[in-house]
């Protein structure tokens, strides 16, 4: 423990004493420009290549990052390092990885009630304030620079440094120069609309360069008579690259860049430099792009070489300023003292803390921390999570800024599909859902659910852990339904038969995380079932419903339409009998599975369905449906049931074009193969034997749902059938 204080004590006097390399001193100024920024590291390493120490540093957006990294000392192929191994659609995305998803978001999702989301409270349907919360952003940035304190002044930095923002509310310059550094680089760069603002001493920040994108005149007024600005530009977009809501803003905000930046480069006189990186058609948000930077960033120093060279040092005045500016880079980690949490409306702190505290009296695992918070912003209930240290010696306390999503507790969901064969059948299916999170301080949840269409759905569940962070619940449920199932001979559809149930549940399960969920209980209710229109095929009942049922479901699939990696299966047992109420006596079980594999840009989804029941004559209600897209292709739905099902079913499938952020994912070619051997007994118009199909299909992963378009053949019947379909409709 003397050891560590020690080594803190000499890295905050070093801190205290930043580099003076030149008489006069030599400010630093890199401009903002979104992707385009990571140019100024190409110019970082030819400077550092000519012997260009410096005094301070000063930046804007992108500018802010780079500048502040390089004032915390971290070396420039660290800096190279993370830029090269970053996941920008990751860091960019408004959305958790689905691997870190909470089971029952994973489920709302793969069943399409999610497309839409929406808050509500006093009386208003509320939206989310911007379209990037910033989670994976900001790690990204605690990352890179290696440190999450809260510093008193950006001066005690190994080298002074200052990030532009703008007051969202008056427009006016806020100078940024204390407190966490990652949290001045994200204010710095938090572009309107597309980023949410950043709140600091009750001001609302965003992108300083709104007002000062090239801050010259800030740059000389903190350490240099002397200036070197690297100057990125921000031309406008072609009209053609114009297809969001989010590049509309942004081309509005390149417009007002040019104005103020053309006012700071007015500025620089014969003593300064400036270096002027050309990045072509490389926009501010094209950050798969962002590696073509570097080297266009160094072609342009070396361009400017000459007016540069008059900043150079000899070599043992530079590798003193270097070290010096290197020192405080990963400095020990204290142990942590406290946990505290701020910012929380209607999430308990003890929820938060809670899943923390194995950290106190330790010294910090970052690795711990983050998978922690991880698991807390994957539960839905956060915009953002972000942590800093308060340092007190070789002791810290963990200072939590959480912030819930402004539109919760109670969220709206809107989803479900359609589907349709072109010849004259198909299904449809509207989904609207309320969710109330933290009814309670145990983390109590109610869902409502209401599906309109083939199926006629309404569905309550209240889910009740059963303690603070507990993996143990109840889940009482309210569930009534009436769905139309189509009845086929031969091909021919001879009957719509109609379904009707009632059911009321209490089950006991285990959340397994992100994992799944393995749940028991019993149902009650009653069952309706007759002859919507054509023949007579299934007899009419009317009968009591009661029956014990236990089910396990696991989903590490990566994407639940379009996946490229990952598993998922589900078994469900029911026993239906009199002891629980059952007029019938019988029991089903079904186990579904998929995995998904990925070779570059090609991916292959191989599944099995395997339903049934040892009594081997079931229902007519209970047996499966099939037929329709990826469930025997060349069939209609509805057109194939039986008793006993083992299906095989294979897809390969290739994303041939990405789409906007602002519509999906991408757009997809593909092929399945589907084999089946159905089982049917003493049941009119029920199939027996071996099935197979094949089909092709174009596909398109959007915001609203999966889409298909494709075509399915079976050799069985030898008929070409198309099929549509969008979203989830059943």
């Amino acid at each position: 423990m003397f050891v560590r204080c020690l080594v803190l004590l000499m890295c905050c006097l070093m801190q205290t004493q930043p580099a003076r390399a030149v008489d006069g001193g030599v400010a630093l100024v890199l401009s903002g420009g979104g992707a385009r920024g990571v140019a100024h590291i190409g110019v970082l390493k030819v400077m550092e290549q000519m012997r260009i120490p410096v005094d301070c540093v000063v930046g804007t957006s992108m500018g802010a990052i780079v500048a502040a990294a390089y004032a915390a000392g971290v070396p420039l192929d660290e800096m190279e390092r993370q830029v090269r191994a970053a996941d920008w659609d990751a860091i960019f995305a408004n959305t958790v990885a689905r691997d870190l998803q909470p089971f029952r978001e994973k489920q709302d999702a793969s069943r399409n009630r999610t497309a839409l989301s929406l808050g509500y409270g006093n009386g208003r349907v509320l939206l989310p304030h911007s379209a990037i919360a910033g989670q994976e952003l900001d790690r990204f940035l605690q990352r890179l620079i290696g440190s999450a304190d809260a510093l008193s002044n950006f001066d005690t930095l190994a080298l002074p440094f200052r990030a532009m923002a703008t007051d969202l509310e008056t427009g006016a310059l806020v100078v940024l120069d204390d407190g966490p550094l990652w949290r001045a680089m994200r204010a710095s760069m938090a572009v309107p609309g597309v980023f949410l603002p950043i709140e600091r001493e009750g001001r609302l920040l965003v992108d300083g360069g709104l007002v000062l994108n090239l801050p010259v005149d800030e740059g000389r007024r903190l350490c240099g008579s002397r200036v070197i600005a690297v100057n990125l530009g921000t031309p406008p977009m072609a009209r053609e690259r114009l297809q969001s809501a989010t590049d509309i803003v942004l081309q509005a905000i390149n417009l007002a860049l040019e104005q103020n930046v053309a006012q700071q480069l007015a500025m620089l006189g014969p003593d300064d430099a400036l270096v002027q990186v050309d990045l072509g058609t490389i926009t501010s948000m094209d950050f798969d792009r962002v590696l073509e930077t570097l080297p266009q960033g160094e072609a342009a120093a070396r361009q400017a070489a000459p007016e540069l060279a008059r900043f150079s040092v000899d070599a043992d005045t530079f590798e003193a300023w270097q070290r010096q500016r290197q020192a405080r880079w990963r400095v020990p980690e204290p142990v942590v003292r406290e946990v505290r949490v701020d910012g929380l409306r209607y999430v308990p702190a003890d929820a938060v803390v809670a899943r923390l505290q194995a950290l106190e009296g330790r010294p910090l695992d970052r690795e711990a921390l983050e998978a922690s918070i991880d698991r807390l912003y994957s539960g839905g209930d956060f915009e953002r999570l972000r942590y800093s240290l308060v340092r007190d010696g070789a002791v810290a306390d963990l200072h939590i800024e959480a912030a819930e999503k402004s539109w919760g507790p109670t969220f709206l969901r809107f989803g479900g599909g359609l589907s349709a064969d072109f010849e004259g059948d198909g299904a449809v299916g509207l989904y609207a859902g309320v969710s109330r999170r933290w009814l309670n301080r145990w983390g109590a949840r109610l869902d409502a659910d209401l599906q309109l269409g083939t199926t006629n759905r309404f569905r309550t569940e209240l889910y009740q852990p059963l303690g603070l962070n507990a993996a143990w619940f109840l889940a009482p449920s309210i569930e009534a339904q009436a769905r139309a199932t189509p009845v086929y001979v031969d091909g021919k559809k001879l009957a719509d038969y109609k379904v009707r149930e009632r059911t009321l549940g209490l089950d006991l399960g285990y959340e397994m995380g992100e994992w799944g969920e393995a749940r028991v209980g019993l149902r009650r209710g009653t069952q309706r079932a007759e002859v919507l229109a054509g023949l007579a095929l299934y007899p009419s009942v009317d009968l009591h419903t009661g029956w014990l049922e236990a089910s396990a479901t696991l989903d590490r699939l990566d994407s639940p339409f379009f996946p490229r990696r990952g598993y998922a299966a589900r078994l469900r047992v029911e026993r239906h009998h009199q002891r629980f109420g059952s007029d019938q006596d019988y029991t089903l079980t079904a186990l579904n599975g998929s995995a998904a594999f990925s070779y570059q840009e090609h991916s292959a989804q191989v599944g099995a369905l395997v339903s049934g029941s040892p009594d081997r004559d079931l229902p007519a209600v209970a047996r499966t449906v099939l037929g329709g897209p990826f469930l025997l292709s060349g069939y209609r739905y509805g057109e194939l049931t039986a008793d006993q099902v083992f299906l095989l079913r294979g897809a390969w499938y290739r994303r041939i074009s990405k789409l906007p952020d602002s519509l999906g994912r991408g757009v997809y070619v593909g092929a399945t193969y589907e084999w089946a051997s159905l089982r049917a007994y003493a049941s009119a118009g029920a199939d027996d034997g071996i099935f197979r199909s094949a089909s092709l299909f174009v596909g398109a992963d959007t915001v609203l749902g999966p889409l298909y378009l494709g075509a399915g053949m079976s050799p069985e019947i030898n008929e070409l059938r198309f099929f549509l379909q969008f979203g989830q409709p059943y």
